[in-house]
């Protein structure tokens, strides 16, 4: 049997638990109908910061199922656009919230951010298709550029989680929903915050190279590639040139350690990397297109940035001298660490 492929999406610092509820978005399509390839996703938690990846079979499985909804019944898509909208909103009331009183109130909100996954799943995905008719994907895109729903939920889930048990804070990432009345150790979740992998809803205490070596009939996972001379390449999201040392940021927690003129390397940036990124001389990420946070922040700072490299994070490293040339969307390294 030919082992499944797996693609690295997104690396974030998000909670298990929103993970729970993005997966389980995919477990069928908007036809009702079972998805044929799982798990659709694995989540690999590595010094706190979560990598997903997909299975490329289950998402293009529901992105093609979603396709022909969209376009057997244009009304679908506007429809429950309307029934997402007023859910987006209250969630965004509650994560203005600092904290729920009680862990039965947080369940109740992760219970309405999994019934607002439905719709969540529907435009971003319609937003990223290209085959998407032309209304629709003019007005996903315009959902998704002004969607904050699961950045809003994933801080409320820990301010509360790390409210009632202390012991968690900065901790709180791997804990997953069936955990909720009985919280692990903190020896336990600073093991997993180094290492642990989240497949479906069972955990694993290890890193994802073990795991691949006792798994290569099942899995196999797709890692960008760098360039062996040590240029990388992406899209530029603002032109400029700057030289500097590197500084990696992927989690929220990170963003005071930038210096003033260091080059910022991130996954992808998000509000909370602005006093970073105004510090910065030129920002450098892995994800992102012309309407990301990273690009648009950029164009106001006059900064320059290249965004999309995929594999800046995992080939460069905190001291490294580099040249962002943004005008050519490439990024040398000068000298090594």
């Amino acid at each position: 049997m030919k082992p499944q492929n797996f693609t690295l999406t997104f690396t974030r610092d998000n909670c298990f638990i929103i993970q729970e509820v993005w997966n389980r978005g995919y477990a069928k399509d908007y036809f009702g109908n079972e998805n044929p390839y799982k798990p659709t996703q694995i989540d690999h938690i590595v010094d706190g910061v979560c990598e997903i990846w997909d299975n490329e079979n289950a998402i293009k499985w529901f992105e093609d199922n979603l396709l022909k909804k969209t376009t057997g019944d244009q009304e679908f898509f506007f429809h429950e656009m309307e029934n997402y909208l007023p859910i987006a909103q209250k969630v965004k009331e509650l994560s203005s919230k600092n904290r729920f009183d009680n862990i039965s109130a947080l369940k109740d909100f992760i219970a309405l951010l999994q019934k607002g996954t439905y719709g969540f799943l529907l435009f971003y995905h319609s937003a990223k298709d290209e085959r998407t008719s032309e209304n629709i994907r003019k007005r996903a895109l315009e959902i998704r550029d002004e969607d904050a729903f699961y950045d809003d939920a994933d801080r409320i889930i820990k301010s509360t989680i790390e409210h009632f048990y202390p012991y968690t804070k900065g901790l709180s990432i791997s804990i997953v929903l069936r955990e909720l009345n009985n919280i692990p150790n903190e020896k336990e979740l600073r093991q997993r915050f180094n290492h642990c992998m989240m497949i479906e809803d069972k955990l694993l205490y290890t890193d994802l190279e073990s795991f691949i070596t006792t798994h290569l009939q099942q899995y196999h996972f797709d890692f960008p590639k760098a360039d062996p001379k040590g240029v990388l390449k992406g899209q530029t999201g603002f032109t400029g040139n700057a030289k500097g040392t590197v500084r990696i940021l992927k989690r929220k927690n990170q963003v005071d350690e930038l210096q003033e003129g260091e080059i910022l390397v991130s996954p992808m940036t998000t509000p909370d990397f602005v006093p970073a990124m105004k510090k910065s001389s030129a920002i450098v990420t892995d994800e992102g297109g012309m309407l990301c946070h990273a690009a648009i922040v950029a164009r106001e700072l006059k900064i320059p940035c290249i965004i999309g490299t995929r594999v800046a994070t995992q080939v460069l490293k905190d001291g490294m001298l580099v040249e962002v040339d943004a005008n050519k969307g490439i990024v040398k390294i000068l000298k090594r660490t």
